[in-house]
């Protein structure tokens, strides 16, 4: 009788070259919009052949860490993004210039009870009821680098937002049509771990670290403009604070 097979717990040579590599260009070894060394070159370098080492530069495509040239060569695309408070992700994204787009999971309404406890009693929403949108961002190969829950007031302006979607698939131009502009707020980022479901949209596994954002604004009369919380992949984000 044959004997059960195993899981494989040891990764392959061109995974391992592909991790080789993904940490040099986080690191900043290689920059962005720079190219690769060859693939003689990086052939060399780990001892492996050039279809091996091919397969580890389409697993960095598929993670939106480079693109390839056919004759050209392989360039990095990998670009981190600072979480500044000020700065929108959608606009730090684009000003880095990572290739990336956002898409929207649901809307729906929501009890104000949706908000977290230890802001029940500090925030007035102006609508007795929230809308709720999730969404993730994606950079190129379709990678989930953000998954974005976003609480905002049910007024009336916002009555079709489910059906009708998002502003240029903004929540701060939906937000500021509807008259509801940020006028002060607060940010808490820590880390935390993804749950089963969160683990899948990331395509990582469940207990995966991730940059937890916690993001209130107000208006100039102190009521709600939006709570966000935001789970960031922690190989794109990073916290820069200026004083």
């Amino acid at each position: 009788m044959m004997g059960m097979q195993r899981p494989r717990t040891v990764p392959l040579k061109h995974e391992r070259i592909a991790d080789a590599l993904a940490a040099d260009i986080q690191a900043g070894t290689f920059a962005a919009d720079e190219p690769l060394p060859s693939e003689a070159a990086l052939g060399r370098r780990f001892a492996a052949s050039r279809n091996t080492v091919r397969q580890a530069l389409a697993a960095l495509t598929e993670q939106g860490l480079i693109m390839t040239r056919p004759g050209v060569g392989s360039f990095v695309t990998f670009h981190p993004v600072d979480a500044e408070p000020a700065l929108g992700w959608a606009s730090a994204i684009q000003q880095k210039g990572a290739v990336g787009h956002v898409r929207t999971l649901s809307i729906r309404e929501v009890a104000a009870a949706e908000l977290p406890t230890g802001l029940l009693g500090s925030i007035v929403a102006p609508a007795e009821r929230l809308l709720r949108i999730e969404r993730v961002r994606q950079v190129v190969g379709a990678r989930t680098i953000s998954l974005e829950r976003s609480l905002v007031p049910a007024v009336a302006e916002l009555d079709g937002l489910p059906e009708q979607g998002l502003v240029d698939d903004s929540i701060i131009a939906t937000l500021r049509e509807a008259g509801l502009v940020a006028a002060s707020g607060e940010q808490w980022v820590d880390v935390g771990t993804l749950g089963e479901r969160d683990a899948q949209l990331f395509e990582r596994t469940a207990g995966s670290s991730v940059l937890v954002s916690r993001c209130v604004t107000r208006a100039v009369d102190g009521t709600l403009v939006e709570y966000a919380e935001s789970l960031m992949d922690p190989d794109y984000f990073r916290l820069h604070l200026t004083f």
